[in-house]
């Protein structure tokens, strides 16, 4: 998910399920995947004791199941399109504003009146990828569903702290303003050794 694919197809006619109560982890990861980066998760299993498993938990219930992977992939193309837009900032001081003017364009372009809330989280997200993850950033602005959703990518594994503002008196403060903005938010590893971090704003309707 962290390498943003369009969709996460899961062939299970492969899988031995010893212990029915483990297919919940598809249920998990389909949730997680709603909340970001957005993508729809589907599970493939032809008609057999998976399927049953499936049906007989309810799993096929909140995530969508299907007899083959080419029914599966049609069901993906049927997804609501997203605007996409990228960006690479360097491990210097002048990223933070780069990436806030932007923002400011792109979501400009889109129409998109979250503008203020939107900068103060990506400031505060690649500042913390350069000053503390020590690399450079990449991030990525997606809007789709009444979302926008906010990533910044760094090499570092390390995970943002959150403090109350009255307990971090030279830092922590940045995640506080972000929990208070988003909807949402969280962070996930990346296979590199690396992490992104994401945030999600509702867009009011009719923008």
């Amino acid at each position: 998910m962290a390498d943003e694919p369009s969709g996460i197809i899961v062939q299970l006619d492969r899988l031995t399920v010893v212990t029915p109560l483990t297919l919940s982890i598809f249920g998990s990861v389909a949730r997680k995947a709603s909340d970001w980066p957005g993508l729809p998760v589907v599970l493939v299993a032809h008609p057999g004791r998976t399927r049953e498993l499936l049906r007989n938990t309810a799993m096929d219930r909140f995530v969508p199941t299907y007899a083959t992977i080419s029914d599966a992939a049609r069901a993906l193309r049927g997804v609501p399109a997203r605007q996409l837009a990228t960006v690479e900032l360097p491990p210097a001081p002048g990223s933070p504003a780069a990436a806030r003017r932007f923002v400011t364009e792109v979501l400009g372009r889109w129409r998109v009146d979250v503008v203020d809330d939107a900068c103060l989280i990506v400031s505060e997200l690649v500042e913390n990828a350069i000053l503390h993850g020590g690399s450079s950033a990449r991030l990525r602005l997606e809007l789709r569903r009444g979302l926008l959703t906010v990533a910044v990518r760094d090499a570092s594994d390390r995970r943002p702290a959150r403090f109350e503002p009255s307990a971090a008196p030279t830092g922590g403060r940045g995640v506080f303003l972000v929990d208070a903005l988003a909807k949402v938010w969280g962070t996930a590893p990346t296979w590199d050794g690396g992490k992104v971090v994401w945030a999600v704003l509702a867009v009011p309707a009719g923008t």
